[in-house]
């Protein structure tokens, strides 16, 4: 569904209650960098705005620091215009 502001409306309230947490992430356009880059370069590019450090992971899955650091977080993420799950 397009055309309606939903990309703005979550903007806003990101800006609104990011204070209450840790680490935010807010990506646009998810199905076209992820068609361009990829899913393991959006998953460190989440990350690293979550965590304030650039992350180079390189593989599949997280190392265990990584996951002990997000455990600990509250965290909002918003992801936009995503097509599929995988």
């Amino acid at each position: 569904m397009g055309g309606i502001g939903k990309t703005t409306i979550a903007g806003a309230i990101l800006n609104q209650i990011s204070s209450e947490f840790e680490g935010e992430c807010f990506i646009t356009n998810v199905r076209e960098e992820s068609e361009k880059v990829g899913l393991v370069h959006l998953r460190e590019r989440v990350l690293s705005e979550i965590l304030e450090e650039n992350l180079k992971i390189g593989t599949p899955n997280l190392p265990e620091y990584i996951k002990e650091r997000l455990q600990q977080m509250k965290v909002f993420i918003v992801l936009d215009d995503v097509n599929k799950p995988e």
